[in-house]
């Protein structure tokens, strides 16, 4: 990665804005100095903003935290995270879309932090994750369930130290990711915690090139331990989809199914299509 790919401390955004913030009301330069993304032109892309006006009213009562400063996104965290969201079937269930002639700019999705339930298993502690991702820019709910089935969930995000959200079993969150087509890249995060009324949101330049997919589900197990049994979880809810293209909106539970399978074969978790907006994953095993 040379000097004008790597983000520089000039910028990266990650101040809260202030309890009063009004994102309706607010000018260009004060939505760049909180890390809100522009408002789309009503006019070309009359979907897309109106789900910025949505998001912005639903968000405006809610608590802003401060994200901690962004790490660089190396060469090495854009092979991990490529590699991570191949979505093999014997680590991941959920739906992926690709769309090549028309890169992806958005996605919002809306999903349930599970409780677990711990599989006895020679690594110790069952890992969980759900995830979406648009392109390279991924937000995850990190999860262990021990022996003793206490569950740990925290919320992390590509480029980010921490993500500064608290999570637990039971809470709805939500996220938008947005990545501008042209170079640097500006990635912008909004995430929220629905249950706990909080929100946070980040910018800065990735570097990443447009990205031509987007995805969301469930994996299980960590790098060192890829196999690791899948934790009990029931049924977990993505809902309120939505993903924009340069050419318009496309419906992520239109594209690629991927059931979770042991090495065996036998089905571990299955994805259920409920609407062009909308999915289950449900554990099978």
């Amino acid at each position: 990665m040379n000097d004008q790919e790597r983000p520089s401390r000039e910028t990266i955004e990650t101040a809260p804005p202030p309890r009063e913030f009004d994102p309706l009301a607010a000018s260009q330069e004060e939505l760049a100095r909180y890390a809100v993304p522009q408002r789309p032109d009503p006019q070309t892309q009359p979907g897309l903003a109106a789900l910025w006006d949505q998001q912005a009213r639903r968000y405006r009562t809610f608590e802003h935290l401060q994200a901690q400063a962004p790490r660089s996104v190396t060469a090495e965290a854009r092979g991990t995270t490529a590699q991570a969201l191949g979505l093999e079937p014997t680590e991941h269930c959920g739906f992926t879309l690709t769309s090549v002639g028309a890169p992806f700019t958005a996605l919002f999705v809306t999903w349930t932090v599970p409780n677990l339930r711990h599989v006895p298993s020679q690594h110790g502690a069952n890992r969980f994750q759900t995830f979406v991702s648009l392109g390279f820019l991924d937000v995850h709910v990190e999860m262990t369930v021990d022996s003793a089935q206490n569950v740990a969930a925290s919320l992390t995000a590509l480029g980010m130290s921490s993500v500064g959200l608290p999570v637990q079993p039971g809470d709805v969150i939500s996220g938008s990711m947005c990545l501008e087509t042209k170079p640097p890249g500006r990635a912008n995060y909004v995430l929220a915690n629905e249950t706990r009324s909080q929100t946070v949101n980040f910018s800065f330049d990735a570097g990443f090139p447009p990205a031509v997919t987007v995805s969301a589900g469930i994996s299980r197990g960590a790098s060192d331990a890829p196999f690791n049994p899948l934790a009990q979880f029931g049924v977990i809810y993505f809902d309120e989809i939505s993903a924009y293209t340069t050419s318009g909106a496309r419906s992520l539970t239109g594209g690629q199914a991927v059931t979770m399978v042991d090495r065996n074969g036998t089905v571990l978790a299955r994805p259920f299509r409920l609407n062009d907006f909308g999915f289950k994953a449900v554990h099978a095993a």
